[in-house]
């Protein structure tokens, strides 16, 4: 069999969510299959190169709108891959139109990451493209059960449908993480850190972007028995430091972690904070990454993947997202009950090794690829 996974970027030199699920998925299927990659090069070369293993066709592009890259080529190139089953991740609207100007072979597998949310307008050109390229997938495969249930692109798709073709094309794989990855932390960097930010704290790692909810983590800060951390980079973290400066509270923004930095970060802080506000945030694999350190999450009801990784009363603490007073009363719940982060932290860390490594991901997609194979034939 041959895969060939489809995107606009990959990990490295991008460390984001979905990149980093590409990667995993390559490297693991490769022991079943012959796989590859396709994505945007970022200029406007094409190159193939190797990352961890994995062939990876870069293909040239003129920049970019709203993040797609425009990369006239692309279609010959998703043509030319001659996969036995593409797996094209979305939102992904150049190799979307370019399956639908390139009707290259094989069989067309959409791992659905997340709608659209923002882009409103955009959306009223993509969305009737888009709709139109998930009806030629064989499977679609989203992130988890909630998403399916209240994705308004998903359930237009699915509407004309009985219920036996829809529980035949769309299969429900979580995301996956290494959990290994995350068990052994330097202590003597642990406790450094803890001194550093003076005492237990509340983390928060990723990319500052305005889907995070991020604002109101720093205007909770004030409220919050504890440092808090917010970790990473990105285009909003020069207002969201304005904003700290402005409201108080003992905030701090170590810049962009390595990955020895992240698990340390992780193991140091008593509570995880995830607040994001769109449902944009389809799952959270942050949430997994706190969730395999042992931390509860404290995270909100976004109707999305977000409440499916990190379980209310189980693993941590839902709330409303944009309610600062909320976010802050659920940290300090957990702050002060420290048999309840005990209980929830060692909960949260045997479900992620059971249920979201990725090579059970990787396993779990695969056998689905076959299936589609086989409804071929």
């Amino acid at each position: 069999m041959r895969i060939v996974h489809v995107y606009k970027d990959f990990d490295p030199p991008v460390h984001g969510g979905m990149e980093r699920h590409i990667a995993l998925m390559c490297r693991f299927q490769r022991q079943w299959a012959e796989v590859e990659a396709l994505v945007c090069s970022r200029t406007w070369r094409t190159r193939i190169t190797e990352r961890d293993g994995t062939r990876v066709t870069e293909v040239g592009e003129w920049g970019r709108f709203q993040s797609a890259p425009a990369s006239p080529l692309f279609p010959w190139h998703m043509r030319r891959a001659r996969a036995d089953v593409l797996v094209v991740h979305v939102p992904n609207p150049t190799a979307e139109i370019g399956y639908l100007i390139a009707g290259p072979p094989g069989r067309l597998v959409v791992r659905y990451h997340s709608d659209v949310v923002r882009q409103a307008a955009a959306m009223k050109v993509y969305g009737p493209i888009q709709a139109a390229f998930l009806r030629k997938a064989a499977l679609i495969i989203p992130t988890s059960r909630p998403y399916v249930e209240t994705s308004p692109m998903l359930q237009a798709v699915m509407r004309p449908l009985s219920e036996e073709q829809k529980a035949r094309m769309i299969r429900v794989v979580p995301l996956g993480i290494l959990t290994e990855e995350f068990e052994r932390p330097d202590t003597a960097h642990v406790a450094e850190l803890r001194k550093r930010y003076g005492g237990g704290y509340v983390l928060f790692t990723g990319r500052h972007r305005y889907y995070k909810g991020l604002e109101y983590l720093v205007r909770a800060a004030r409220a919050i028995r504890a440092p808090v951390v917010i970790a990473g980079d990105g285009p909003e973290r020069p207002s969201l430091e304005a904003l700290a400066r402005d409201a108080g509270g003992n905030v701090h923004f170590p810049g962009s972690l390595s990955q020895d930095d992240l698990v340390d970060h992780l193991h140091g802080c008593e509570v995880f904070a995830f607040p994001s506000v769109e449902r944009s945030e389809a799952f959270g694999m942050s949430i997994l990454e706190a969730h395999a350190c042992g931390k509860p999450v404290v995270a909100t009801r976004l109707g999305t993947g977000v409440e499916f990784a990190n379980l209310d009363g189980e693993t941590g603490l839902n709330v409303p997202p944009r309610d600062p007073d909320a976010l802050a009363a659920a940290i300090n719940r957990l702050l002060g009950d420290a048999g309840m982060r005990d209980t929830m932290g060692g909960r949260a860390r045997e479900r992620v090794k059971r249920e979201f490594h990725a090579e059970r991901a990787a396993r779990d997609e695969f056998r689905l690829y076959e299936e589609v194979l086989e409804q071929r034939t």
